[in-house]
């Protein structure tokens, strides 16, 4: 029975996604016990060669991940994958056969012929006036992204009903000694100083999830250190996760935990029932081999946003961290008072968190939403804040190329031709 080494590769990825193994071996022409021992490992490698570092259904599983990032618009590198590898590899305990501890150029190239369904492609590098002038191409695909999954697990995004199964998390950092926006002082005064409560304040980071019905979740207070304290865990908001790191920042095995602790018992009577969207930065902060192996088990779809856009597609950046940030100030200011001037600590820091938990209302994650154009979905509603310069930029290329795929989308032709002084201006510019 004849069958090349790219059938056998492309049988085996349709029975790692759910295909029969009976039918997809008649469907390649391919032995059923071939195709069994492939998948069981049995065989380590696709055709002939030497033996592989991993068996077929581990690099099935690696090849399954990148795709997977892939297909959430998480640009992977060489340098990516191999990190997945080896963190794979000390997953299973499986003894490091690399020299250097990660695998060569050699590897890399036998992996890409073994799994044809991946491709190496080069990067366009753009400038920075080039990546504005390009946002409404970006923004437009990034839409396009979001509605081709949206129709792929049969979910509406302008029906109410869906707004419970859309997330979006995102972390920022809280200052322990906060200080006034404006001071009221003597009309003509040049230096205006502030006393603070010493140097020796520090930013706190609290990670933050909601969902565009406007129901938030716990934070995840993350503390900088070695060692956590039960001291630095007391007092803080009903259902809270803490952690730590050297850093202070978000960590892959940070995020996974936040992700298994606290995101998916909360939404798992929903995943039950059907999918859930979780939108988040695509910041190597958050990716691991084994997150994305829980989202795809759990029936959550992750989606990264587009770099260089958060501050117009992030929905906690748009409604949620302004109220939450300028309520925290005034927090801090009355503890201050109340204290005599202290400073928050790690140890009094989660009942102020509590406190400001209090007055996170529904409005701020459905606000987040409606702003980033996610719920209910409408990308002219982010095309409309584009700056002048972008729009110029954007009515330029449609007057220069017609046919173009930004020209020919109705909702971005209607609004830039409807913004008549800046069609005109680029007429007068070519």
């Amino acid at each position: 029975m004849a069958y090349s080494k790219e059938d056998l590769s492309n049988a085996m990825e349709e029975c790692g996604t759910g295909a029969s193994m009976g039918a997809t071996a008649r469907k390649y022409g391919i032995p059923r016990s071939t195709l069994h021992d492939h998948i069981s490992g049995k065989h380590k490698q696709v055709g002939k060669g030497g033996p592989t570092v991993l068996t077929s259904s581990e690099e099935r599983e690696i090849a399954l991940t990148c795709m997977t990032l892939g297909g959430m618009g998480f640009g992977l590198t060489r340098n990516l994958v191999e990190i997945v590898l080896v963190e794979y590899i000390k997953e299973q305990q499986i003894p490091n056969p690399f020299r250097s501890g990660i695998p060569g150029r050699d590897w890399w190239e036998r992996f890409l012929r073994r799994w044809p369904c991946l491709s190496e492609r080069k990067p366009q590098h753009l400038s920075k006036k080039r990546a504005e002038a390009s946002h409404p191409d970006i923004i437009n695909g990034w839409f396009d992204r979001v509605e081709e999954l949206a129709r792929s697990v049969s979910l509406d995004l302008s029906d109410p009903e869906s707004a419970h199964r859309l997330w979006k998390c995102d972390e920022t950092g809280l200052c322990t000694a906060a200080g006034s926006k404006t001071l009221l002082v003597k009309r003509g005064s040049r230096q205006v100083s502030e006393v603070s409560s010493g140097s020796d304040h520090e930013y706190i980071t609290i990670h933050c999830a909601g969902c565009a019905s406007g129901e938030p979740l716990p934070p995840f207070i993350l503390y900088k250190g070695k060692n956590m304290y039960r001291r630095w865990m007391e007092g803080g908001p009903a259902g809270a996760l803490y952690g730590i790191s050297e850093s202070g920042w978000m960590d892959p095995a940070n995020f996974l935990s936040w992700f298994l602790k606290l995101f998916l018992p909360a939404v798992s009577h929903l995943t039950e029932t059907g999918p859930v969207l979780l939108f988040f930065d695509g910041h190597y902060s958050h990716i691991s081999l084994e997150l994305i192996r829980a989202a795809r088990q759990s029936n959550v779809h992750l989606l990264c946003l587009p770099p260089n856009t958060t501050y117009i597609l992030q929905p906690l950046d748009v409604g949620f961290f302004s109220p939450l940030k300028t309520n925290w100030r005034k927090i801090l200011k009355l503890y201050r008072l109340q204290t005599k001037g202290q400073k928050a600590t790690k140890e009094t820091f989660p009942s102020l968190v509590s406190q400001l938990w209090e007055s996170v209302k529904p409005e701020h994650c459905k606000g987040g939403f409606r702003g980033a154009g996610l719920f209910p979905l409408s990308r002219q509603h982010i095309l409309t804040k584009l700056p002048p310069s972008v729009a110029i930029a954007v009515a330029m290329k449609c007057l220069q190329h017609p046919s173009s795929r930004l020209a020919s989308h109705p909702t971005s032709l209607e609004y830039y031709k409807s913004r008549r002084s800046d069609l005109k201006r680029a007429r007068e510019t070519i």
